[in-house]
């Protein structure tokens, strides 16, 4: 069969034009003046549209729970576009969620927050607009349920739709999601204030524990100091410090020595993360000893062991080894003496490769 060149070209061009571009796996990058501002954004519009099975509903429910929420952070939230703002938060919240094609890349998939791919029940999708363009951040939020017209039924509700979005303005209430807009921000003060302030509650100063390696610095490394001095807090925080880089590397030496066993894992664990990214290798001489010393507990060593291996040091290779010999011919079944032979193994496996012991 003959085809003419011009006919070919077309179908080759509309081919072309029916693929769907490719969706790139990186971050939309914001210029150096931007992330400032972004640091500094204080004041956000919020635009939500809500959509039941009927359609178009009013949003009211979705706009207060959404704007009391940024309240409670810290944030202004104002009702009209014309007025001026840093940020567009945008809220779409639907009865059934539909579908949203495939995210950008997989690690993101993994993150809390992150829009499923396969939840279908009801849900909010947040986003934001700076500069007339769209950021790399996006939150989910979902009902308990997945289908709102079995609970709306089960429950005595005469309105699927309406149901749904009661439920999805009190997940809205109760997400951190100011949180993570903050961290995407780079918000540290905002998000160092909240830490320390006596008056915000556990679960919030917890997650922003879990937050702060995005947000390093002096500003976090602070107020880090500050809340590990409380008993409920100490632990976290510790771990948190870790991601403060080397300006920490004093604080948590000191804590290798607390008296409390939970802080000296969760120091040894924090020195494992500093090493990992910073290569510093004078953490590994305090290590060493501490992983000798007499009635430390097997817990503590096990994280001790696991920092060597994350700063790799072939001179660190001999006593890696001498401490195997000593787990690996102890008399002890114990669940944590398991967990330091493993530990062990990997660590000098890290070091060096071709590392081994015998069982």
């Amino acid at each position: 069969m003959h085809i003419s060149l011009p006919w070919l070209i077309s179908l080759v061009l509309l081919g072309t034009w029916c693929v769907p571009p490719r969706i790139s796996a990186e971050r939309i990058l914001f210029n150096p003046q931007q992330k400032a501002q972004l640091q500094r954004a204080s004041t956000i519009f919020v635009k939500a549209v809500t959509l039941t099975e009927k359609g178009l509903v009013a949003p009211v429910l979705i706009e207060t729970a959404t704007a009391d929420r940024l309240t409670a952070t810290g944030f202004t939230v104002i009702t009209a576009e014309s007025n001026p703002h840093d940020v567009v938060l945008k809220v779409r919240c639907d009865e059934r969620k539909p579908w949203a094609g495939i995210r950008k890349s997989d690690g993101e998939i993994q993150q809390p927050g992150a829009p499923s791919r396969n939840w279908k029940g009801p849900a909010c999708r947040l986003s934001y607009f700076f500069d007339d363009q769209k950021g790399p951040w996006q939150y989910e939020i979902r009902t308990p349920f997945d289908n709102a017209w079995e609970a709306a039924r089960a429950n005595g509700h005469g309105d699927p739709g309406q149901f749904a979005l009661q439920h999805l303005s009190q997940a809205l209430r109760e997400s951190d999601f100011p949180l993570d807009l903050a961290a995407e921000w780079k918000q540290a003060e905002r998000l160092s204030s909240l830490l320390i302030d006596p008056q915000t509650d556990k679960a919030t100063k917890l997650k922003i524990l879990s937050l702060a390696g995005h947000v390093p610095g002096d500003t976090m490394l602070q107020a880090l100091q500050r809340i590990r001095t409380q008993v409920e807090f100490a632990t976290p925080a510790t771990v948190a410090l870790g991601f403060m880089g080397e300006p920490a590397i004093p604080t948590l030496m000191g804590l290798l020595s607390d008296p409390s066993m939970e802080i000296q894992a969760a120091a040894a664990q924090a020195l494992g993360e500093i090493g990992a990214h910073s290569g510093n290798v004078e953490i590994l001489p305090p290590l060493l000893a501490k992983m000798e010393e007499p009635d430390v507990h097997l817990r503590v060593q096990t994280e001790i062991v696991r920092a060597i291996g994350k700063t790799p040091d072939l001179r660190s290779l001999e006593p890696l080894e001498q401490f195997a010999l000593k787990v690996w011919t102890a008399r002890s079944n114990d669940p944590l003496m398991q967990e330091l032979r493993k530990a062990v193994d990997w660590s000098m496996w890290q070091i060096n490769p071709t590392a081994h012991t015998d069982e």
